[in-house]
């Protein structure tokens, strides 16, 4: 069975990648973005990821002074050394993870071999760890792209490790203190903007209206599964459960007023459920009205929903490979299933919001965190030729 070419390289000296797959053993696992969405406001979690190298001659020994990475007498077998994992199918090489190295946990199966598992994480465990001292007040009215940048650049994140796009809210300035990712997370939070690494270690900053107006957003990317039969190499599950569903939304900006909002029937027939956000950046409460408005018309019905799908890529390699290595957080598939009982078939379109790879020696599963897209597309966006359309869309935020 053929698998994508995986390779795993090292930075133990910059700026030089030091090729160490020969020595990988049991496959590779990782995982970007959410775990599961359980709120209308998605913050990702740091990525992670997890190879396990041949240390039998001691290569990857911290304590080995005289192995191949050693510099001036000392080992540079550290935690934060830069780390990638890429994968290449059909002379396309992919971003699979980039970080830093967390550990190098040395193991001995007696004195006859060794193996070293390296676990890593992603860039947002630099920007939690650079905590900072406050400065004069800054950048009132600026975008919330604008802030992301500003934040990075005090973090003194690389420019050539972001993709930032220009906000669709305005935030109050800020005193830039306090760890780095916290506030890059609030920030995009009071956007409704979308906050993550890629697979190449980028930061990636989405503003909220990416999800109507980019066409890997608007427009399934890819289906999975048939009408006509429900034999497909992957699972799902189909669930409704309260975990995205409030039906009224109380919202406050820093130094604001409290707004409160409410769909009065869902209220009645399933009982209230509340979703509360305070300190919210945004400059006015007029704004903070609208993004409670957007909040409950995303949320104020309860989700029959795909929450994730596993894909067996090696089942099918030519047609799933290219899925599950370039697919990205935020883009927009369908998923089709047929119950057992008959019907007709279920439909329904998501986001992936998280991303997980675990490979073996002939296996290569693929999970894929699920976001519901069903009320994305109803919305008014300014110069967009369908959601430009008055009374053809929910609201404006």
């Amino acid at each position: 069975m053929t698998l994508p070419v995986i390779t795993v390289e090292v930075m133990f000296t910059s700026p030089t990648w030091t090729d160490v797959t020969s020595w990988g053993k049991h496959g590779i696992s990782t995982r970007r973005g959410s775990s599961r969405i359980e709120s209308p406001i998605i913050r990702y979690e740091a990525g992670t990821a997890t190879a396990i190298l041949n240390n039998s001659d001691r290569r990857f020994d911290p304590t080995n002074t005289s192995g191949p990475y050693v510099s001036a007498g000392r080992s540079q077998v550290t935690p934060m050394r830069p780390i990638r994992i890429r994968a290449t199918w059909a002379s396309v090489t992919y971003d699979v993870f980039r970080g830093f190295v967390d550990q190098w946990d040395v193991d001995w199966v007696a004195d006859v071999y060794s193996e070293v598992t390296v676990r890593a994480s992603d860039g947002f465990k630099v920007l939690r760890n650079k905590k900072r001292a406050a400065v004069t007040p800054v950048g009132a009215n600026e975008d919330t792209g604008a802030r992301v940048t500003r934040i990075l650049n005090s973090a003194g994140w690389p420019a050539a490790d972001r993709v930032i796009a220009t906000g669709s809210s305005t935030l109050q300035a800020t005193t830039l203190e306090g760890d780095a990712l916290s506030e890059v997370q609030s920030a995009a939070d009071s956007e409704i903007g979308e906050l993550y690494i890629d697979g190449s270690g980028r930061v990636v900053f989405r503003s909220r209206s990416a999800l109507l107006l980019d066409s890997r957003s608007n427009t399934v990317q890819a289906t999975f599964g048939n009408p006509s039969t429900a034999i497909a190499p992957f699972e799902t599950q189909l669930n409704t459960d309260d975990a995205t569903f409030y039906n009224e939304v109380r919202a406050q900006r820093t130094g604001g007023v409290e707004v409160v909002t409410g769909d009065a029937a869902s209220q009645a027939e399933l009982l209230t459920r509340t979703f509360q956000a305070s300190n919210l950046l945004l400059t006015s409460d007029t704004e903070v009205e609208s993004y409670a408005g957007w909040i409950l018309y995303v949320s104020k019905d309860p989700e029959v929903r795909f929450d994730s799908i596993v894909v067996h890529a090696h089942a099918d390699p030519a047609t799933l490979f290219p899925q599950v290595l370039a697919r990205e957080i935020g883009d927009r598939i369908q998923i089709v299933r047929r119950p057992p009982g008959g019907g007709t078939a279920i439909t329904r379109e998501v986001f992936i919001r998280g991303i997980s790879h675990v490979t073996g020696p002939a296996t290569w599963i693929t999970t894929w965190a699920l976001q519901s897209a069903t009320k994305y597309g109803s919305f008014f966006a300014l110069d967009h030729p369908v959601l430009g359309l008055l009374d053809q869309n929910a609201l404006g935020f």
